[in-house]
C-alpha cells in the first residue's frame, strides 16, 4: 500500500504541519536554515535544475504509465492524460466514465513490439513525446516563480532527454527479470484482472470486472511482462500532494517516486535527475531509510521494505542503501516524533534554532562517499547575508515607532508576530448566484448598510469540509471563520476564503465581529531578506510587472508586494541586510502565511544600511 491518505476525523495535525524527510534533513543540516524557510517561510531562488528535475521525473512515469499494446510510438501525449479525478486530486475511485486506457483497442499482433530492443525502442519514442510539453510546462511554471533565478537556456533537452533514457534501461532490468521469472508469483492474479488497492497507474480504474484485457495464455508474454513489472508511482495527472503516505498519527508525510513489488519483494526507489555530487547525496540516503519506516509504520509494523535505490539518472548509476531494521526503525520513529514535537507541534523560536551547521559531507558521481570539501556550509547558504553564520545578525527590529522624513507626526510600526489578518463575523446573505453550478459561488453578504463581497478562494476547508454550504440564498444567516478582510482597487471591502476559512449557516443572535472593525493599513519594518519580481500579461493582453520583498524582524517575516510603479527609488535603493520601513499598506494571508499590500499611498524609507565591501 504506497499510499496512505490522511484521515480527516481522526487528523489533529493539519497538511500544513507534518513533518517531513525534507524538514528533518533541512534541520539537522543546520537549524536556523529550517527555521528561516520553514518558519519565517523565506523561499531559496529557484533555479532552472529545480523544474528539470520535475520534468525528467514526469516524462519518466507518463512513459510507464503507457502500454505499447496500446500506443503506437508516434502517439499523442495526451493519449491518456485524462483520468478522472476526485476533489483532493486523486484518482477517483467513484468515477463511472471510462477511463482513457478502457477507450482503447489493442494494436493488432504485427504493431507490438517482438524483442526488448523493440520495447526500448518504443519507449524512447514516447520519452520524446513526452518531454517538450513537460519541458514547457515547467519553464512557464518557472517563469511565472517571482523567485526565480538563473537562465532557462541553461536547459539542455538532449540531456534531459538521456537521463529519462538511463531511467528506462534501469526499469528494463525489472522487465528483463519478470520475463525471466515468468512474471512472478503474481502472474495468475493479474491475469485475471485481481489488482491491489493501489495499482500501479496505467489508466485503467482500480477495480477490474473481468481478465486483464491484454492477459495471454501459457509463459509470460513480453507485453505482460512490461505491464506486470511496472512500479507503482504518483500518478502524474494527480493533485500534487494528493497521493502521500500519511502516518498513523498524521505527524509525518512522504511520497515514493517508485515502489516495485511485481516479485513479491518491496523496493522503494528515489529518482534523482542528477549525477549525485555533494552534500545532498547523504540527505538522499536518510530520505529513503524514513521512508523505510514510513511503509513499515503504515503497514502495522508488519511489512517491512526488502530494497532500497536511488537512480541517480545524470550518471547512470543504481546507489543501494541498505534497509534498516525493525529496531533502527522502532528508534528512527520514536526520534522524529520528538523532533516533531520540537519543531511543529510548538513552534520554536529564532533562539532555539542557532545556527550551528553540521560538516559538509563529500560524494562523488553515483553518491559514492568521498572525502568531505574544505568547506563551510553557511558559504553556500542562501540566508548567509542575514544570519549571524554569514555575515548577519540577530540584531532585528521589533515594532516600536518612527518619525519619516516628511512627517509631521511620528507613525507605529506594529511587529510583523502579531499581525492578525483574520475575522469572525455573522452576516446575512445579500446576493449568491452559481450555486448550482459546477464553479465556485458569488456572495455578497450585508451587515446592516454595510456591505462586502465573498472571495472563496478554494473549495474546501483544511479539514476536508466544504468551503461554503451546500445551500445557500438571499437572506440566509451565515458565519465567516476566519476570513481575511481586504480592500480592493474600488474601495470594496471583499472577505477572502482560504484553506483556513469557511462560511457556515448561523443564527442571527450569534456573537462576531463588525465588518468595520478591521483595521485597513499598518506600518511594519524589518530587515530585507530578499526582493523579487513577477511578470505577466494580463487577460486583456497587457503586461503588469510586481515588486515585492521580504521582510524579517524580532517577531516574524512577511511578504511585502505590490505593483512596480508604486514602490518609489527607495526600493531600488534598498539592500539584502538594510532594515527598512514600509508604512500604509494593507495586509493579506494565505493559510499561515501572513503578507501585505502596498499601494500608490504606500510609503518605503530605509532607516539602516549594513557596511559592504
Amino acid at each position: 500500500m504506497p499510499v496512505r491518505l490522511a484521515q480527516p476525523s481522526d487528523d489533529s495535525v493539519g497538511p500544513y504541519n507534518r513533518l517531513s524527510s525534507s524538514q528533518v534533513n533541512a534541520y539537522r543540516s543546520c537549524p536556523r536554515l529550517w527555521f528561516y524557510e520553514k518558519v519565517r517561510r523565506f523561499k531559496m531562488p529557484q533555479i532552472p535544475v529545480l523544474y528539470v528535475g520535475r520534468a525528467v521525473e514526469e516524462v519518466f512515469c507518463r512513459m510507464l504509465m503507457e502500454s505499447p499494446a496500446l500506443l503506437v510510438a508516434k502517439a499523442s501525449p495526451d493519449t491518456i492524460s485524462a483520468i478522472p479525478l476526485d476533489e483532493k486530486g486523486v484518482p477517483s475511485r467513484t468515477s463511472v466514465d471510462p477511463w482513457p486506457a478502457e477507450r482503447l483497442l489493442s494494436l493488432p499482433v504485427n504493431l507490438l513490439p517482438s524483442s526488448m530492443e523493440d520495447l526500448r525502442s518504443w519507449a524512447i519514442e514516447r520519452l520524446k513525446a513526452h518531454l517538450q510539453p513537460a519541458l514547457k510546462s515547467m519553464k512557464e511554471e518557472w517563469q511565472k516563480n517571482e523567485r526565480k533565478a538563473g537562465d532557462w537556456d541553461s536547459v539542455n533537452p538532449d540531456y534531459c532527454l538521456e537521463m529519462c533514457i538511463n531511467g528506462l534501461d534501469m526499469h528494463l532490468k525489472e522487465v528483463q527479470r519478470c520475463l525471466d521469472a515468468n512474471g512472478g508469483p503474481m502472474l495468475k492474479q493479474w491475469r485475471q484482472g485481481k489488482r491491489p488497492e493501489w495499482p500501479a497507474p496505467d489508466a485503467r480504474r482500480y477495480s477490474l470486472s473481468n481478465n486483464h484485457p491484454l492477459a495471454q495464455e501459457g509463459g509470460v508474454s513480453l507485453i505482460e511482462a512490461w505491464e506486470i513489472s511496472r512500479p507503482w508511482f504518483v500518478d502524474p495527472n494527480a493533485g500534487k500532494f494528493a497521493m502521500n503516505a500519511v502516518h498513523p498519527e498524521h505527524w509525518f508525510q512522504g511520497e515514493y517516486d517508485l515502489v516495485y513489488r511485481w516479485d513479491g519483494r518491496i523496493t522503494i526507489v528515489d529518482l534523482k535527475a542528477s549525477i549525485g555530487r555533494g552534500d545532498r547525496s547523504g540527505n538522499y540516503v536518510e530520505q529513503l531509510r524514513m521512508y523505510a519506516m514510513l511503509w513499515w509504520v503504515t503497514h502495522g509494523k508488519k511489512e517491512e521494505v526488502d530494497g532500497l535505490e536511488i537512480w541517480y539518472l545524470g550518471a547512470n548509476a543504481i546507489k543501494t542503501i541498505q534497509c534498516p531494521s525493525t529496531q533502527e526503525m522502532a528508534k528512527m520513529e520514536s526520534e522524529l516524533e520528538e523532533l516533531w514535537q520540537q519543531l511543529r507541534h510548538t513552534t520554536p523560536s529564532l533562539d532555539e534554532c542557532p545556527p550551528t551547521p553540521s560538516p559538509v559531507r563529500g560524494f562523488k558521481a553515483g553518491g559514492i562517499p568521498t572525502e568531505a570539501p574544505d568547506e563551510v556550509r553557511c558559504d553556500r547558504c542562501d540566508w548567509a547575508e542575514v544570519c549571524p553564520g554569514g555575515k548577519g545578525d540577530d540584531d532585528l527590529p521589533e515594532g516600536g515607532d518612527i518619525q519619516l522624513p516628511g512627517t509631521s507626526s511620528p507613525i507605529d510600526l506594529a511587529k510583523i508576530g502579531v499581525l492578525d489578518p483574520r475575522i469572525t463575523l455573522v452576516a446575512e446573505v445579500f446576493t449568491v448566484m452559481g450555486m448550482k453550478e459546477a464553479r465556485r459561488p458569488q456572495v455578497t453578504v450585508s451587515q446592516g448598510s454595510k456591505f462586502a463581497k465573498v472571495v472563496f478562494l478554494v473549495d474546501s476547508h483544511e479539514d476536508g469540509t466544504s468551503s461554503w454550504p451546500t445551500e445557500l440564498a438571499k437572506g440566509d444567516m451565515v458565519r465567516l471563520d476566519n476570513v481575511i478582510p481586504t480592500v480592493n482597487w474600488k474601495g470594496e471591502i471583499e472577505l477572502k476564503v482560504d484553506p483556513h476559512a469557511c462560511m457556515v449557516h448561523a443564527s442571527s443572535d450569534e456573537e462576531a465581529s463588525d465588518l468595520m472593525e478591521f483595521r485597513a493599513r499598518w506600518n511594519v519594518t524589518g530587515k530585507l531578506v530578499y526582493k523579487f519580481e513577477k511578470r505577466g500579461v494580463g487577460r486583456n493582453g497587457k503586461e503588469w510587472h510586481r515588486k515585492g520583498l521580504m521582510l524579517l524582524d524580532a517577531t516574524g517575516a512577511m511578504k511585502v508586494e505590490g505593483w512596480a510603479n508604486d514602490w518609489g527609488p527607495q526600493y531600488d535603493l534598498a539592500g539584502v541586510g538594510d532594515t527598512v520601513v514600509v508604512a500604509n499598506i494593507g495586509i493579506d494571508a494565505w493559510a499561515v502565511e501572513v503578507r501585505g499590500n502596498v499601494t500608490r499611498n504606500s510609503k518605503i524609507h530605509i532607516t539602516k544600511r549594513v557596511e559592504r565591501d
